[in-house]
């Protein structure tokens, strides 16, 4: 049991180099640069930005302060009560 793993670098003494060409993800490992990589980026944060602008000015559109529905709970607790309901 136990060996030393020379074959991966732990503690062998010819065992000297970058151990990360040698390492396979599914990502492409530390030196992967797909073709178009830039624009391909480029493209996808434009498609993001997008999608996500309009949802923001329609969110803004639609938001209520949270002030006015406040306001108009006690209001409408108060009413309750005076009319003794």
């Amino acid at each position: 049991m136990g060996g030393g793993g020379a074959e991966h670098g732990h503690g062998a003494e010819g065992a000297h180099g970058d151990f990360r060409a040698k390492v396979w993800s599914m990502s492409g490992g530390p030196y992967c640069r797909p073709k178009h990589w830039r624009r391909n980026t480029a493209i996808a944060m434009f498609g993001v930005f997008l999608i996500c602008i309009p949802i923001a000015m329609k969110s803004a559109e639609l938001e209520v302060s949270l002030l006015i529905l406040l306001i108009l709970y006690f209001l409408s607790v108060w009413l309750w009560e005076w009319l003794d309901v």
